[in-house]
This record gives C-alpha cells, sequence and structure tokens, in this order.
C-alpha cells in the first residue's frame, strides 16, 4: 500500500509538516522527541514479546498477507487512479 503514488505522496506530505513543526516550535520539538523515545521504547519490547506468537502464527499470517495482496490487486485494477501521480489526480 506505501508504494502506491498517493498514499506515497500523503505520507511525504505529512512528514514534512511533522518536521517543519518540530523544527519551527521548540516545544512542540520536546513533547513530539519524547513521545517519539517512547514508541521506540514500546516498539521494541512488544516485538521482542510478540516474537514466539508471531512464529507460532506464521501460517495464518501468510495466508492473511495473500489474501489482502490480492485484494489490493483487485482493487487497483477496479481504480486504476491508484497508480496515477498524485499531479495528475489534482
Amino acid at each position: 500500500v506505501a508504494n502506491l503514488p498517493l498514499v506515497s505522496s500523503a505520507y511525504d506530505m505529512v512528514s514534512s509538516a511533522y518536521t517543519c513543526t518540530k523544527e519551527s516550535h521548540p516545544y512542540v520539538r520536546s513533547v513530539c522527541d519524547a513521545a517519539e523515545k517512547g514508541m521506540r521504547t514500546l516498539t521494541a519490547a512488544a516485538a521482542s514479546g510478540a516474537q514466539p506468537l508471531l512464529t507460532r502464527l506464521e501460517p495464518q499470517i501468510s495466508t492473511a498477507n495473500e489474501f489482502a495482496c490480492k485484494g489490493l490487486d483487485k482493487l487497483e485494477e477496479k481504480l486504476p487512479i491508484l497508480q496515477q501521480p498524485p499531479q495528475k489526480v489534482v
């Protein structure tokens, strides 16, 4: 999904706005930095704790991934605009 031009463009815009806001406002930067550090810590803990479960559920996850990919392929077929560059869509 992230490779779709519209999704990628939207992500880039949000990321740019976030970075610009952090650089422009010192108080916002300190809050964002603390939130980012907390999220990194939580993500690392969740990933290590979930690994045994993910290993056990790997066949089901693989099947779900295949269905999701097929669904995305069908969506791209029905909505070719998703593959267009954002400038053309606008």
